[in-house]
């Protein structure tokens, strides 16, 4: 995800991944050319001719879920989020004040113990979410968590606590990664973790 700031104060949040999608693309049809070929000349056999055929469409399945293309403008002058959205087939596009966003946190995948993949989620006041990326992408450089927090500055947000995020991590039904935030942020040990986040559940702290 790519993070750039205007001179007007506009932050610019952006993702492509169409040109994967068209290398996909172009594998595809060289391999439904082979089987073509093979289909009306060669005549190298029926197993051939049917792996090239999955190879194809699985390569074309693949191009259209990885098919992701984001912008997200951040005004703080006018108070908005402007937004355009497409992943394979669905496309998404609005305007909404920064008021509607009620709180902004980063999201990685259960059981992600190698190099964190990353995506931004927008919380908003409705109980519905927002993710900046539907997928999620490689964070080598913690580039995704500066967009985060530079974008919790814009809205007027502090950083969440490690408490909030714990908390957040349960309501997604995530309880044994908030048990293993609470750990390195907080330095408990596993059992206090495990404590913490059943009063979390709960709602007693």
């Amino acid at each position: 995800m790519d993070l750039r700031e205007d001179p007007d104060g506009s932050l610019l949040l952006t993702y492509d991944s169409s040109l994967w999608a068209k290398w996909l693309i172009g594998a595809t049809l060289v391999l439904l050319a082979t089987a073509g070929y093979d289909l009306f000349i060669g005549a190298r056999g029926d197993d051939r001719l049917i792996g090239l055929l999955a190879g194809a469409a699985t390569l074309a399945i693949t191009a259209v879920v990885m098919l992701e293309q984001v912008r997200f403008r951040v005004d703080p002058i006018q108070r908005v989020i402007e937004f355009q959205q497409r992943w394979g087939f669905r496309r998404r596009a609005g305007v909404m004040p920064f008021a509607d966003v009620r709180r902004v946190s980063t999201e990685v995948p259960i059981g992600d113990d190698g190099i964190p993949s990353r995506r931004v989620i927008l919380h908003l006041a409705d109980g519905t979410s927002l993710p900046v990326t539907v997928g999620y992408k490689p964070d080598v450089n913690n580039a995704i968590s500066r967009a985060a927090d530079r974008l919790r500055e814009i809205l007027g947000h502090g950083t969440p606590s490690a408490e909030e995020s714990a908390r957040l991590l349960i309501d997604q039904g995530r309880t044994v990664d908030a048990i293993k935030l609470l750990i390195d942020q907080e330095g408990l040990s596993l059992d206090d973790a495990k404590q913490r986040a059943d009063e979390l559940r709960r709602g007693e702290t």
